[in-house]
């Protein structure tokens, strides 16, 4: 009997490849069926998987069958409704002559061999920061939009009328010095995709863009599974691969990039597992979509050089950070101190002091194995974080 993980793989393999999968068949046991459900849905696939299923015949009337169903039904409905919103949102921008360029699924999803397959939470568009007051306006008059307004690090959060969440981007960049360099420069690679003002990343861009998210979120807990199939789309779509290169070079996420490709190379080509491909995906599959506090506490703690180090960065953030948290220290930096103090007492008397005593149990609880097994799959992907 093969493991769970090796007969998703091979379910997902035969949806994206547009193959059969009638050769696993008869392994696929009530009892698999249940754990296949629950790995799946970690990754968000578990609607891919189902159509996979269902065309073996596999799904019937028992509770396990009827998740799956619905979970595939549901992923249909909300592609339907995020893709109606997008070209409402589209519409709206182009009358109102604001630039911009869709991201993440509404990107890839046509990739796919149906776009409902490539599913997304919420709605990514880009536009120029000069712009975004403007867009912003534009979106609450013309689809009736809400939102406060207040700018994330990246980003508005916005709602439809029909609960739609738009995530609006006036950069992309992920707080990674060695990455943000190049995602600073997002339109100096775009070209005009239709109408006068929606442009799309060109492709090279586009699979750096998607490889230096990937690394982002390696160095912060995990990423699911779903990056590896957009890479393997992507490549088979065609792109110029030395141009990709330059940019993962020049950012230093070459090698991130190629060990990503020999894990895409195991779970949909023929290729032999490696040590360190081997260590991926253990920490891609414990992970799920977002990755796991404990994953994330395990880089945190390697990065800084330990659980003590650690916390007393937590308790003593960067004036960077405080900086961010609070622009006027920015303008007045004497006032670094008081604005460090002021975050204390936000976390104690704000909601925040539980949350961070759970950060600290996580923390202690994360063991040297841990952090062992970490530092050794970072430093073979190229992502060591160096000490601080």
């Amino acid at each position: 009997m093969r493991k769970v993980e090796d007969i998703l793989f091979a379910l997902l393999y035969s949806e994206i490849k547009k193959q059969s999968a009638e050769s696993i068949k008869n392994q696929i046991t009530p009892e698999i069926m249940g754990e296949l459900l629950e790995l799946s849905k970690r990754h968000d696939l578990s609607h891919i998987v189902a159509n996979s299923l269902a065309k073996l015949g596999l799904l019937g009337e028992d509770e396990t069958s009827k998740k799956f169903q619905t979970n595939r039904f549901s992923a249909v409905i909300r592609y339907a409704k995020t893709h109606q919103e997008l070209e409402s949102i589209s519409t709206v921008l182009e009358k109102n002559k604001v630039a911009f360029i869709p991201l993440k699924g509404a990107v890839i999803s046509k990739l796919y061999p149906e776009p409902w397959m490539r599913t997304s939470c919420d709605i990514d568009i880009l536009v120029k920061e000069e712009d975004l007051d403007r867009a912003i306006d534009a979106l609450k008059c013309g689809l009736g939009y809400e939102g406060s307004g207040e700018r994330n690090y990246h980003d508005v959060d916005l709602r439809s009328k029909n609960g739609v969440h738009l995530e609006l981007h006036y950069n992309i960049l992920e707080k990674m010095e060695n990455i943000d360099k190049l995602l600073s420069k997002v339109w100096d690679y775009v070209q005009l995709e239709r109408g006068e003002y929606c442009y799309a990343q060109i492709k090279e861009y586009l699979v750096f863009h998607v490889v230096a998210h990937t690394s982002y979120h390696f160095v912060n807990g995990g990423c699911g599974i779903k990056p590896f199939i957009d890479l393997y789309l992507l490549r088979k779509s065609g792109y110029n691969e030395t141009k990709v290169r330059e940019f993962c070079e020049s950012c230093g996420i070459l090698e991130f990039y190629d060990k990503l490709f020999e894990l895409v190379d195991v779970w949909f080509g023929e290729n032999p597992h490696t040590d360190v491909t081997t260590q991926m995906e253990e920490y891609v599959l414990t992970g799920g979509v977002y990755g796991t506090i404990e994953n994330k506490l395990a880089v945190k703690q390697t990065e800084k050089g330990g659980k003590a180090k650690y916390l007393r960065s937590r308790i003593f953030v960067p004036s960077s950070v405080i900086k961010e948290y609070y622009p006027i220290a920015e303008k007045h930096p004497c006032l670094v101190p008081f604005m460090q103090v002021r975050r204390w007492f936000r976390i104690i008397f704000c909601g925040g002091a539980k949350r961070s005593m759970q950060e600290i149990s996580i923390s202690q609880n994360v063991t040297k194995e841990q952090t062992n097994k970490i530092d050794y799959l970072l430093t073979n992907l190229g992502l060591k974080p160096k000490n601080k």
